[in-house]
């Protein structure tokens, strides 16, 4: 009989190595063998959460996370308890419940203050500012993210610093400080690089795209959307593809090439839909309407005043921000549709 905890190993190892729908499989072979082994299934559950997350399959990480839960709260482990609720947490963050997310986050982060657990109060501070930044709350989102990076810092952890750097980007990005977005992406990669760490990388370089197209080189940031789209394929994650889809897209429609932007906003609004990722989605309704603006303004108003209630139900504040902008746009200046979204 095949030992569950080699290939929980063997799992362990891919996931590592960024290999995550290699990962998979070998995670659920593992958890089918383990019995009445309580503590490798909970194993498995968790890494199953993480993986599941990382391409972009929110339902079923929500889903492991839950049942890691359960499971460590009836052994009685209250710190692993709370890794879970962190990790259902990110999985809500990422389907945009924000509210439910943050809720989480906080009252997590006063648990893991509680018990002196650093690495846990570093992950969590991360993971909160990130809810923040998709709030449009970009101030302490800054703030947190700097935070945790100090603290990743002292612990000597290079990964959680470098994705301290990407979400400083994100949020700099946002805020309109395009210089100091480049800035965080191209250490982040660099460091990235350094660990071999592919899904980093590939975030990272769209990043440096993003900024790159803000600051008006959309000829220039195409080459960086096609890097992190070649490394995003290698992973298998749909959500993080399917963002870089638009902003290649957007990057398109500015240069006037339509036909391409049309089609990246279609084939990312595709995925967008199969992950659930409804923020995703209101991305792709506003540049389709930018489209559409230029044949039928009625019809471009009318994606606009659609995405904006959407991101305001969701409570979007930047998302939100945009909408508004383009309907103004649309109202006062038209001629100035489309515009750069960040």
């Amino acid at each position: 009989m095949s030992n569950p905890y080699s290939i929980f190993d063997k799992a362990e190892k891919k996931r590592a190595l960024s290999k995550f729908l290699e990962a998979i499989p070998l995670y659920l072979e593992a958890m089918r063998l383990s019995g009445v082994d309580k503590e490798l299934k909970a194993a498995c559950y968790f890494s199953l959460g993480d993986t599941y997350r990382m391409v972009g399959d929110f339902t079923k990480s929500g889903s492991c996370y839950k049942a890691a839960h359960k499971l460590v709260l009836a052994a009685g482990d209250e710190t692993r308890a709370l890794d879970a609720r962190v990790g259902l947490a990110l999985s809500l963050r990422a389907t945009g419940e924000l509210k439910e997310a943050l809720s989480i986050f906080n009252e997590s982060l006063k648990a893991y203050k509680k018990v002196e657990d650093k690495a846990g109060v570093a992950f969590t501070l991360w993971s909160r500012a990130g809810a923040l930044r998709l709030k449009g709350d970009l101030k302490p989102a800054i703030e947190g993210f700097k935070e945790a990076k100090t603290m990743f810092s002292r612990m000597r952890d290079r990964g959680g610093v470098g994705y301290c750097l990407t979400g400083l980007g994100g949020a700099s990005r946002v805020m309109g400080r395009y210089k100091d977005s480049s800035k965080y992406y191209t250490q982040a990669n660099s460091l990235f690089r350094e660990l071999k760490d592919t899904f980093g990388v590939a975030y990272s370089y769209c990043g440096i795209a993003n900024s790159m197209r803000m600051m008006g080189d959309f000829k220039g940031s195409l080459k960086f959307f096609k890097k992190a789209k070649d490394n995003y394929k290698k992973i298998g994650d749909k959500v993080s593809y399917a963002y870089t889809l638009w902003g290649e897209g957007t990057a398109l429609q500015i240069l006037g090439r339509n036909a391409e932007a049309l089609k990246d906003f279609q084939e990312s609004a595709g995925l967008f839909k199969e992950t659930r990722d409804r923020r995703g989605l209101i991305y792709c309704e506003l540049s389709a309407g930018e489209l559409d603006f230029k044949q039928d303004r009625k019809k471009g108003v009318r994606a606009f005043s659609s995405a904006l209630k959407k991101a305001e139900k969701l409570g979007l504040g930047v998302e939100s921000r945009y909408a508004r902008e383009l309907l103004l746009a649309a109202q006062k200046s038209p001629e100035s549709i489309p515009l750069n979204l960040a």
